[in-house]
């Protein structure tokens, strides 16, 4: 079988445009899954895919001809959509698509709310495409859960989703890791502009331990800028400022491990409130701070503390510390004042993580090639 694989979020920065290459979405989704396909043709593409023809039909025409299956992200583009799916039907081929989010139960208070809320166009969108595609992959088994729900309840369909969970390729990570300032405690954070209500969980926390301890220092990646941090910060003492550090994210992902090597953290958070939405995400925060051996302060709730296909995330004490909703000061205490604590989970968890969460150790081979044999 030829598979056409295509990572979109190449379009999402002008530094992936030039350079072709994917953020963590392409990364973990398409990328990763890619290379575990054995005994098949596959070929990864970004923005080359835009090279198969002049116009949409020619493009999209060409690409069924030459392939039998078409796998990409998730998409809203009616007009794209009606021709992907037309010639998929016509040339009698495999059209697979991912999704990794949990967009029928988005907050309010998420960037994402006022385009995928019920109702709105981009939600349709979304959700009719994905009802033409023969195979939908996704990253958990909630989230597997919601769209069953979702196809059963709303659009009376049965459709093939398969769950292929976000884990770890060590070589990815191999970089030294910055050697610390021992007069320093830095605890980071990264996350995406759509996590303000998991910031705003711990951050009371955050501050309490500042308050308390003038050696703690807070940095964050990503998910503020200098627009919306007065308002998130509102509240604090304005001297404990200082030491905090609000950090642009690698524009590309093939720069972020290296670059995550070079946070001199201490302690790494993976703060979540609880919904329907969140416990639809991955344990990617934990598996990333792993693998330079930082240990994780994280919330309990799903991605953090269930096994995920026999595989075992945050034993707590052991590869990380899991918090509800009022441990937050607690747990992060225990770690600034111990460093020997720091030092045995962020051991514990990349051990763990080397030995039980690796791509090339798992059965996603035989997952996918089970699901490509499916008629």
């Amino acid at each position: 079988m030829k598979i056409l694989m295509n990572f979109s979020d190449y379009t999402h920065t002008p530094e992936r445009m030039e350079q072709n290459t994917y953020g963590g979405l392409g990364y973990y989704r398409i990328v990763k899954p890619s290379e575990q396909i054995k005994g098949h043709d596959v070929k990864l593409v970004g923005k080359e895919i835009k090279d198969f023809g002049t116009t949409l039909e020619e493009q999209w025409d060409n690409i069924f001809k030459e392939y039998d299956a078409y796998w990409t992200n998730y998409f809203c583009d009616d007009v794209a959509g009606a021709m992907i799916i037309y010639q998929a039907r016509k040339h009698g081929k495999k059209l697979i698509l991912d999704i990794d989010d949990n967009y029928f139960d988005i907050p309010e208070s998420n960037l994402l709310y006022e385009r995928f809320q019920s109702g709105k166009r981009e939600r349709a969108m979304m959700t009719t495409i994905l009802s033409f595609a023969d195979i939908i992959t996704t990253s958990t088994f909630p989230l597997k859960e919601r769209l069953d729900e979702h196809f059963q309840l709303v659009q009376k369909l049965e459709k093939k989703i398969v769950v292929i969970p976000n884990l770890n390729d060590i070589k990815d990570w191999d970089f030294e890791p910055i050697e610390k300032d021992p007069k320093k405690i830095v605890i980071g954070y990264s996350g995406s502009n759509s996590h303000h209500d998991d910031l705003a969980l711990v951050l009371p926390a955050v501050h309490k331990i500042m308050q308390k301890y003038d050696n703690v220092y807070f940095e964050m990646i990503g998910i503020l800028d200098k627009k919306n941090a007065p308002v998130v910060f509102k509240n604090w003492d304005m001297k404990l400022l200082d030491r905090v550090a609000m950090v642009g994210a690698t524009p590309t992902f093939k720069e972020y491990p290296e670059w995550l090597s070079q946070r001199a953290w201490d302690i790494g958070i993976a703060p979540l409130v609880d919904t329907k939405f969140t416990r639809c995400k991955s344990s990617i925060k934990w598996l990333e701070y792993s693998m330079f051996k930082i240990p994780t302060c994280a919330s309990r709730v799903y991605p953090y503390f269930i096994d995920v296909g026999g595989r075992k995330t945050i034993e707590d004490g052991k590869t990380g510390l899991l918090c509800r909703k009022d441990d937050w000061f607690k747990n992060l205490e225990r770690l600034v004042i111990d460093k020997d604590l720091r030092i045995k989970l962020g051991q514990n968890a990349y051990e763990h993580v080397k030995e039980n969460w690796q791509y090339k150790d798992s059965s996603i081979t035989k997952v996918i090639g089970a699901m490509l044999e499916t008629k």
